[in-house]
């Protein structure tokens, strides 16, 4: 076995997958790089057991391996992050296997990323095809005792654009659904199923509005997986609060009609949702998330904040 490992792939199921192949059952300590440094992780790895037991490492979020952003002369300019991590590879601890995860694609020309294909064991996992996913789903159900028909595995790959990850958690609503193996129906599947991505964003917006933290981030999981942008969402939440904010103002001298005209907005039930919204909140609490909405935008763009951690902390206190 390696000491090293380097895993990239576009789907969590797939990086979840390859990573059982390797831990099996063995207990392992995970890190994310996207909440700790590096020195942290390397620490972890030198320490030796009393026992001289193997231990398995599993840091996700590896982005050290991914593209660079700074370049110099057309040259790789190495940072302090990979210097020590490199001189790791030159001397690993024996009894360490380590896993780094990267959700997405590595940067070859890194020297990280070469050392790691020379020495030890690189893992690029390519999306798997309709077919491939049709053929996973229909063994994924099997071991459970359920039958499916080809065409409503087909479906439910088609209704998920060829999205393993989201294949799969729809694969899950399913079995819940059911509770137990049986006969798959199409009439079932096509009422379960989540329908398109607009609908979703549109269902996560109202989640957060009504404070459904559960709800929020179970829908959130699902658009993160179907590559939906956060900044994108953050701007339809930035829009439904400025919109209510006014609601919130105008409600007591402006008719609906007169409500609808100055927002812009054409149907009944888009008012009526935003007057019920507007007694939610205060006006004060509206005001502020606007102004945090604002101040992470600002961060995302300084680079202090990813903007998927960015979302995820609005949606916590949107709904604490």
């Amino acid at each position: 076995m390696d000491s090293v490992y380097l895993i990239s792939a576009n789907s969590y199921r797939l990086l979840e997958d390859e990573l059982s192949k390797i831990i099996k059952n063995n207990p392992y300590t995970s890190f994310d790089l996207n909440a700790v440094a590096i020195d942290d992780v390397l620490e972890e790895a030198l320490y030796f057991s009393l026992f001289d037991e193997k231990k398995y490492i599993v840091v996700k979020n590896a982005n050290i391996f991914g593209s660079s952003k700074k370049k110099s002369s057309g040259e790789e300019t190495i940072s302090k992050k990979d210097n020590k991590l490199i001189k790791y590879l030159e001397e690993p601890n024996v009894n360490t296997v380590l896993i780094f995860v990267i959700n997405g694609k590595i940067d070859g020309k890194k020297n990280i990323c070469k050392i790691i294909k020379d020495r030890y064991k690189l893992i690029q996992l390519d999306d798997l095809k309709p077919k491939e996913i049709v053929s996973r789903l229909e063994k994924c159900f099997k071991e459970d005792g359920y039958k499916i028909d080809t065409n409503t595995a087909y479906y439910i790959v088609n209704n998920s654009q060829n999205n393993y990850d989201l294949v799969m958690n729809e694969v899950d609503k399913i079995k819940l659904y059911y509770g137990k193996g049986c006969n798959v129906k199409m009439n079932d599947v096509s009422n379960i199923l989540s329908h398109n991505i607009e609908d979703n964003n549109f269902k996560f917006i109202d989640t957060v509005i009504s404070k459904d933290i559960k709800e929020s981030f179970k829908i959130f999981d699902d658009l993160m997986i179907q590559k939906v942008e956060p900044i994108m969402l953050m701007s339809m939440l930035a829009k439904e609060i400025r919109n209510t904010l006014l609601v919130k103002k105008m409600i007591k001298n402006k008719t609906k009609k007169e409500m609808m005209s100055i927002i812009g907005i054409n149907y009944d039930f888009q008012i009526d949702k935003l007057i019920n919204n507007s007694y939610s909140f205060k006006e004060k609490q509206l005001e502020d998330y606007l102004v945090l909405l604002c101040d992470l935008d600002y961060k995302i763009k300084r680079g202090k904040i990813s903007n998927k951690l960015a979302l995820e902390m609005f949606i916590l206190n949107i709904c604490r």
